[in-house]
């Protein structure tokens, strides 16, 4: 892999994170859902560019994960360094989530918005692991954040099978996962698995495009896009694939319009910083994104105006705070970061 495309997977990874913040700023309660100003910048960022986000890291996911496998020895090799980078960062993650508010209501007697500890005391302790690492009840396990990677760590249980049929069925295997997600739409980890098989195949390539050709898939993307913010979501299930390829193919090669390719990470200085941690601000932005997010109104005034800058500024304070806080957890404690991280 060249200097360019790896500095180029590190921007986008930010530039998707942030998106992905932009998500969650918008699932906090009572943060103006029902107001105009804040509503328009929900659809306008959020709503727009937000079902890309979490695609874009599935395909590249599945570029990395397959890019230079030549036998199924190889795939195993790749499996055994997940355990390192995705499995275990996954399994921490999901315990610290639920364990603050329970260490501040044990030290400091106070309540939070969900009670871990008597849910996990009524339920017992399987039912406990399953609300850790698969699902709460909600699809999502305590820490929403985290189904992403759970989604993922299934996917990389079933790499040799992919690997097994990419190599039988070429590119047909995306259209396989398609069907299957269609006829089986309740198992999450199939459409996780669309854009991993597509990023597999397609996202080396995607470069070599015509500019005429990604000229049309933004504005196809910027259509179905607006089109789904304003009309039936039931309808926009039907061409959702269709709308997020477009998303993902504009992305993808836009970048290469802005950064030309003499571009390098290593010459922007803050730049080059933020993508360092984006693993990491991704892992433990909660909650404090949402315990922001909910503060910034009352501050405000409670107007228009005071939700639409939560809903817009929120991602933008947290990330830096983020950042912040793992340089300096980091330079403190490095082997504890890089066991949180997989050394990311």
């Amino acid at each position: 892999m060249n200097q360019y495309l790896s500095d180029k997977i590190k921007v986008v990874s930010f530039i998707a994170i942030i998106i992905v913040f932009y998500i969650h700023a918008n699932l906090a309660d009572g943060v103006g859902q029902t107001m105009l100003l804040p509503s328009l910048g929900r659809k306008c960022i959020a709503g727009v560019f937000g079902p890309c986000a979490v695609p874009m890291f599935y395909a590249i996911s599945g570029f990395l994960f397959f890019r230079g496998i030549d036998c199924v020895s190889d795939v195993f090799g790749k499996m055994k360094k997940r355990v390192w980078t995705l499995l275990i960062p996954f399994v921490i993650a999901a315990i610290v989530y639920p364990l603050q508010p329970v260490l501040k209501q044990l030290l400091l007697h106070t309540t939070s918005e969900r009670d871990y500890l008597a849910l996990a005391q009524d339920g017992g302790l399987l039912y406990t692991l399953r609300c850790l690492f698969v699902d709460s009840g909600t699809g999502m396990p305590w820490a929403y954040h985290l189904w992403f990677m759970r989604d993922l760590v299934i996917i990389v249980a079933l790499s040799p099978l992919l690997y097994y049929l990419r190599h039988t069925m070429h590119r047909w295997l995306i259209v396989l996962v398609v069907a299957l997600y269609m006829l089986f739409p309740q198992l999450g980890f199939l459409y996780a698995s669309i854009w991993f098989v597509a990023g597999s195949f397609f996202l080396g390539e995607l470069s070599r495009l015509p500019r005429q050709l990604v000229v049309a898939f933004v504005m196809l993307f910027l259509t179905l896009a607006v089109w789904h913010q304003v009309d039936d979501y039931e309808a926009w299930q039907y061409v959702k694939v269709l709308e997020i390829s477009c998303g993902l193919v504009s992305l993808w090669c836009v970048y290469d319009w802005v950064f030309p390719q003499d571009f390098r990470l290593s010459d922007h200085r803050w730049l080059a910083l933020a993508c360092q941690f984006t693993f990491f601000i991704y892992l433990y932005h909660e909650p404090m994104l949402h315990t922001i997010v909910k503060a910034m109104p009352p501050l405000l005034g409670n107007s228009q105006w005071g939700y639409l800058a939560a809903v817009v500024l929120t991602p933008l304070i947290v990330a830096p705070l983020g950042i912040a806080v793992g340089y300096v957890f980091r330079r403190l404690l490095p082997s504890v970061y890089y066991i949180l991280t997989g050394k990311r």
